[in-house]
C-alpha cells in the first residue's frame, strides 16, 4: 500500500498535465523572476502537498489508486488556494463560490449544498473545483466511519 510520501512532483505533473503550465527546468532562457510570476514551480507543488497532508487521513482508502488520486486532488486545491493568494498578495481575501450575480439582463446563481455548508471541515475545500472534486471522493469514504478506542473507567 503506498503513502502519501510516495507521492512526488513528477505524479501531479503526470496527473494534472493539462490543468497547469509548469516552470521550465532550470537552464533554460527564462528567469527564476518569470518562472515564479507565471508558472507553477516545483516548490508550490511540494508546498501544496505539505498543506493537504494536514487534512489527509489514509486510513480511509482501500487501493492505492483511490489514495493517490484523493491526494492529488487535494493538493491541487491548496496549490490554486496559494496561487491566488499569491496573485493578490497582502490585500487577499477570502470567497465562496458565486451565490448570487447579475450584470445587465444576465445572472447567474450558484450555492453551496446545505451539508457542505454546515461542515466546517469540508465547506472550506468548496472554494475550488479541485476541492469540490476532492470533497466528491472523500465524502462516500466519510459515511458510517467509526474508529474504537479501548478504554475503561473507574467507580468511585
Amino acid at each position: 500500500m503506498i503513502t502519501v510520501s510516495d507521492i512526488d512532483v513528477d505524479d501531479f505533473k503526470d496527473f494534472f498535465v493539462r490543468d497547469f503550465q509548469y516552470a521550465i527546468a532550470s537552464g533554460q532562457t527564462e528567469s527564476v523572476y518569470e518562472c515564479q510570476k507565471d508558472y507553477v514551480m516545483d516548490s508550490d507543488i511540494t508546498k501544496s502537498f505539505s498543506e493537504a497532508k494536514i487534512n489527509f487521513n489514509e486510513a480511509l482508502f482501500g487501493t492505492d489508486d483511490s489514495l493517490r488520486i484523493t491526494f492529488l486532488y487535494l493538493a491541487a486545491h491548496y496549490l490554486v488556494n496559494d496561487l491566488q493568494t499569491s496573485q493578490q498578495g497582502s490585500g487577499s481575501s477570502g470567497f465562496f463560490p458565486v451565490s448570487s450575480r447579475s450584470v445587465g439582463g444576465v445572472s447567474e446563481s450558484y450555492s453551496i449544498p446545505t451539508w457542505m455548508l454546515k461542515d466546517p471541515v469540508l465547506g472550506a475545500f468548496s472554494t475550488t473545483r479541485y476541492g469540490q472534486k476532492y470533497i466528491s471522493l472523500i465524502k462516500p469514504l466519510l459515511i458510517g466511519n467509526v474508529v474504537v478506542c479501548e478504554g475503561a473507567t473507574t467507580y468511585r
